[in-house]
Parts: structure tokens; C-alpha cells; sequence
């Protein structure tokens, strides 16, 4: 018999829909309020949450994090059930890892047998395997730390020799496309979604002339929002197949779709700056892994844009972190010029002691990937 976790403030009492689930063979586990099922979820068995969003509901979002970080519910189909679906709760409630939105009307039993088909839905292997191709996620909790910089002459460093794609997977600024000075009419992952399964995707890609073939995310959030992380990430597994390297500009997310892409990864670039907020915050990105169980032995810690003057070094971090550190001098205005331009300093300007440091830095993460280099 599967279970549903239900939170509402009837739970308890809801007589109609626990009869109605029974019908369909399922057991009802109610609780209260989101807090409620916060404390209990460790002890609750579920295979699918059925949530009744309310406005003052301060630990929703708590609550759909555990469930997506949970080694036993993380993949399970959470529910909402909300008057507004426009509401800023709500955004957030899918932006945190939700799987859909209902409206309150649905009568009892048309709301158990979806739940059913819901629960059916995520028992059957729908998500696609990875291929050969290696896949770099680089990410990192703050912004302006200069992710899109390095995942973009990464990319151009490796296209020489390698059939290389990058992801923009940062859905509300569109950065790919300023990075490689992409027109705004470029298709994103918007219009690539409906690709089909069985059709080649890398070979749908624009293509940047150092040889990177991009996809890009919509530069406005309202479109970034009509295709859900599921199916970005389906897309970027796609490209392992065909690709030799992938690399996904990650940002900070951890969403259900961000936490998933990590736990993927071949390798995790976590990308901070030689300073106490960046590198305290990098901790605590590290220890999150840690508590999803992923080994730090895939993942790089750079430090970006070390300078002489800096009073934290590689060595000072490393021992904070408990974590090797690989240091990145700062690119100056060259960096600035190269970003502003669209145009990779290691495309360009393949001599400089940056793109050099960084070809350094992309032996010690792959040294096999490395030493097949042209550059």
C-alpha cells in the first residue's frame, strides 16, 4: 500500500480524502501544518506529499528542501494545492523543488486517483542516463565571483580538441549569451526542450566561433520559468552522449534540479573569492554536499582572482575548508574587456597567464582531459 503525506489544516480530520485514498489503495499520513511535517518526515515512509499552501506558512519552503535533500524522499512528487498560483509563496514553493500546482476544487476522489497516477509516474524510470562525456558543474553560493568567466574559457579552452558544450543552467540572467556575445534571437533551452527524445541536440546548438557549442538560458526570467529543471537537466545529460565535455554554468542553485546536477557531476567547481564571506560561504556549500553524501574527492575548490595584497592565501583555505584549494590570479582588465566583448580570453588570447592558470588548474582536476590539449 503506498502512503501520501498530506499537510493541511483539516488533516487530521479529513475523513473524505483518506476514504478516497483508501479506495485507490493508499494510506494517509496527515499532518497539520508544514512544521509539523518538517519534525515528522524522517519517520514518515511517503511516495508522494500533498501540500495546502497558505499564505503565513513561514516553513513550506523548509519543508520542500527536506524532502528533496532526503535520501528517501528526495525524488517523490511533491503536490500543491494553492487558490493563487501566481503567488510569490508559490513561486518560491516550485523554485525550492515542487512538482505541480492544483487548484482546491478538485473533488476528493479525481485528487486521490492522480495522486495515484502521481506515485505510478515517478516508480517508472523516466530520467535519462548519463553518456560518456565528461560533465563539469561549476558553481558556487554568491554571485560577481566570476562562475561564467571560468566556465566559459574552460569551455573555449577545451573546444580545440574536443567536441565541447557549455550550459547556461542560471535560468533568470541569460549570461551565456553575453559571454560568447550571442544575438538575443539565439534559440535557448526554451525552444531546444522540444527537441525530441530520439533527435540529436548537440547538433541543434549555435555554435560560437571558438568553437563552443552553447546552450544558452532565456535572458528573460518569465521564459526561464516555462521549462522546468527536470527537463533542462534531461537536456544537459542528452549532451553527454554526443559531447566529450559538458560544462554547466551552475550558479547557486539547489533546487531539486540543482542538488540533482550535482549529484551527477564528474566534477563540482566550487568558485570563491580570497575573502572571509566567500570563503565562509564556500563552507558552507561543502558541508551541504557532505550531507548529500557527495564525495569530495569530485569536487575542486577555486579560489578566483587571488591577488599579492590578498590576506587569505590557498593554503589558509584549504585548512578552513579541509579541502585542497586551486588559486586563480586576477585577469585585471583584461578579464573586464574579454566579458564585455563576448569574446573568451582563452579564445583570444590563449598566451595569457590567466588562461594559462586556468589550463594548470584543468590538469589538476582532469589530468587524463589536460594533456590532450592543442593549446
Amino acid at each position: 500500500m503506498g502512503r501520501v503525506l498530506v499537510v493541511s489544516r483539516q488533516a487530521a480530520r479529513s475523513a473524505p480524502l483518506a476514504k478516497a485514498l483508501g479506495e485507490h489503495g493508499l494510506e494517509m499520513a496527515g499532518f497539520e501544518s508544514s512544521a509539523q511535517a518538517l519534525a515528522g518526515l524522517d519517520h514518515t515512509e511517503a511516495q508522494v506529499v500533498l501540500i495546502e499552501v497558505r499564505g503565513d506558512d513561514s516553513d513550506l519552503i523548509p519543508l520542500i528542501r527536506q524532502v528533496r535533500s532526503s535520501t528517501s524522499h528526495a525524488a517523490i512528487p511533491i503536490v500543491l494545492v494553492a487558490a493563487d498560483h501566481r503567488s510569490p509563496l508559490v513561486a518560491a514553493a516550485m523554485d525550492a523543488g515542487a512538482s505541480e500546482r492544483l487548484l482546491p476544487n478538485l473533488p476528493v476522489e479525481e485528487l486521490a486517483g492522480l495522486l495515484q497516477a502521481r506515485i505510478e509516474g515517478a516508480a517508472a524510470p523516466s530520467r535519462p542516463s548519463k553518456g560518456q562525456g565528461e560533465l563539469w558543474v561549476v558553481c558556487g553560493p554568491r554571485g560577481g565571483v566570476g562562475r561564467t568567466l571560468i566556465a566559459s574559457n574552460l569551455a573555449a579552452l577545451a573546444a580545440d580538441s574536443y567536441r565541447v558544450a557549455l550550459v547556461d543552467n542560471v535560468p533568470r540572467f541569460g549570461s551565456a549569451l553575453l559571454a560568447f556575445n550571442l544575438p538575443p534571437q539565439t534559440p535557448t533551452w526554451v525552444e531546444l526542450a522540444a527537441v525530441g527524445p530520439d533527435e540529436e541536440i548537440f547538433d541543434r546548438l549555435p555554435r560560437h566561433p571558438s568553437g563552443v557549442s552553447v546552450l544558452p538560458a532565456p535572458s528573460r526570467p518569465e521564459l526561464g520559468d516555462s521549462v522546468s529543471p527536470a527537463a533542462v537537466n534531461a537536456m544537459i545529460l542528452r549532451l553527454t552522449h554526443s559531447a566529450e565535455l559538458v560544462v554547466v554554468d551552475q550558479g547557486g542553485r539547489l533546487d531539486n534540479g540543482g542538488i540533482d546536477m550535482l549529484e551527477t557531476a564528474d566534477h563540482m567547481l566550487v568558485v570563491g573569492t580570497p575573502d572571509n564571506p566567500g570563503v565562509y560561504s564556500v563552507l558552507a556549500w561543502l558541508r551541504i554536499c557532505d550531507q548529500l553524501k557527495i564525495s569530495r574527492s569530485r569536487i575542486a575548490v577555486i579560489l578566483n582572482s587571488q591577488l599579492p595584497y590578498h590576506q587569505i592565501d590557498a593554503d589558509r583555505v584549504a585548512k578552513i575548508l579541509e579541502q585542497e584549494v586551486l588559486a586563480l590570479p586576477n585577469m585585471g582588465i583584461d578579464g573586464v574587456r574579454s566579458m564585455s566583448a563576448g569574446e573568451p580570453l582563452a579564445w583570444r588570447h590563449p598566451g595569457h597567464r590567466w588562461v594559462k592558470s586556468l589550463k594548470g588548474t584543468m590538469a589538476e582536476i582532469s589530468p587524463l582531459l589536460a594533456t590532450k590539449l592543442k593549446r
